[in-house]
């Protein structure tokens, strides 16, 4: 049974794609209550769209990410070993548009050099 979603819930499903996150730092980014935020966390539970690990830290699940359109886990995960293959084929390569356009793909991905 899908739940509908108003926008504080997008928001916080936004940023919890960008990583972990407790309902005090989600309140403060986006200027609701901490309880407000709790509510929500705990609405977004109950609809498989953020699940508690415990300590208060919540993460989007896979359901969320597609409710709200984002890749999942697994697709960012295999784009993200299909670009450090590319920058490795690059590095004997050396092709600048190659390297353009793989740094395009890192800065989308928030991948930094060092990964």
């Amino acid at each position: 049974m899908a739940h509908e979603l108003n926008d504080a819930d997008e928001q916080i499903l936004k940023l919890l794609l960008e990583g972990r996150n407790l309902p005090q730092n989600l309140a403060d980014e986006l200027g609701y209550s901490r309880q407000y935020i709790q509510n929500r966390l705990q609405m977004l539970k109950a609809a498989d769209y953020a699940s508690n690990l415990g300590g208060g830290l919540y993460e989007i699940t896979d359901d969320g990410r597609e409710e709200i359109g984002a890749e999942s886990g697994a697709d960012v995960d295999e784009l993200r070993d299909a670009l450090a293959d590319a920058r490795a084929a690059h590095e004997q390569v050396n092709g600048d548009a190659l390297g353009e356009a793989l740094e395009r793909m890192a800065d989308l991905l928030g991948v930094n050099d060092a990964e």
